[in-house]
């Protein structure tokens, strides 16, 4: 009977929970679509400069503050600069799952940029700072599929900023002479997704030097103004 059969019990391995890689990716999308809408108004009550790096400190912290302020187990951390394997070049903000038993390494990167009167909307998507240019020629986030870019419009609007992204891109599309990197796919264009308060959310999919795959990106632009 069973009863009087020996119990057998192993402890369950790591591996035996895990899940998805894009579960968790698609977890921390969805937590910055609920939250992204309100970081304007905790910006606009400390703000104290428009440089990129200083909003990028201030956009991190504002994720950070939401995971404690809703007591949910959130294991992830949002940092600033994460380092590159095998690149010298940083991204602007990665998220981390928070595990002793996993190699620290970012499961989702973003880049940030601005969009003012002042600063130059094209390092958006390409040149030497080019944003979508350094993920389309893996000196960000080579390890990774999915990423994601902020916008952080400081004049005129986000559809004003977005219809000059698109143009800059559908230009590279024709006129780009540089073989290294190819602009041709459709698919470079940024999409609506969804038009959250204060934010516009896009998507694209762009297409990496080989043997890199490509990569999904999602697009939130920010309106600080």
């Amino acid at each position: 009977m069973l009863k009087d059969s020996p119990q057998s019990y192993q402890a369950p391995k790591p591996s035996d929970l895990d899940v998805n890689y894009t579960v968790e990716v698609d977890t921390i999308l969805e937590f910055i679509d609920k939250n992204i809408h309100s970081f304007k108004p905790y910006y606009d009550t400390i703000r104290d400069s428009e440089k990129e790096n200083r909003v990028s400190d201030f956009l991190v912290h504002h994720f950070q503050l939401c995971k404690a302020e809703q007591n949910g187990f959130l294991p992830y951390d949002f940092r600033k600069n994460p380092t590159q394997e095998s690149s010298d070049k940083e991204t602007d903000i990665g998220v981390f799952v928070l595990a002793r038993g996993i190699k620290p390494v970012p499961i989702i990167e973003f880049e940030a940029k601005r969009f003012s009167t002042s600063s130059k909307y094209k390092e958006y998507v390409s040149g030497l700072r080019g944003g979508i240019e350094r993920f389309k020629r893996g000196h960000h986030s080579s390890h990774l599929v999915v990423c994601g870019m902020f916008g952080y419009v400081q004049s005129h609007t986000c559809s004003h900023w977005i219809v000059k992204v698109n143009d800059f891109i559908t230009e590279l599309s024709t006129t780009n002479k540089d073989t290294t990197i190819d602009w041709s796919n459709p698919s470079e264009n940024l999409i609506a997704v969804s038009a959250l308060t204060n934010v516009e959310k896009l998507g694209s999919v762009t297409v990496r030097n080989k043997p890199l795959k490509e990569m999904h990106l999602w697009h939130y632009f920010i309106d600080l103004n």
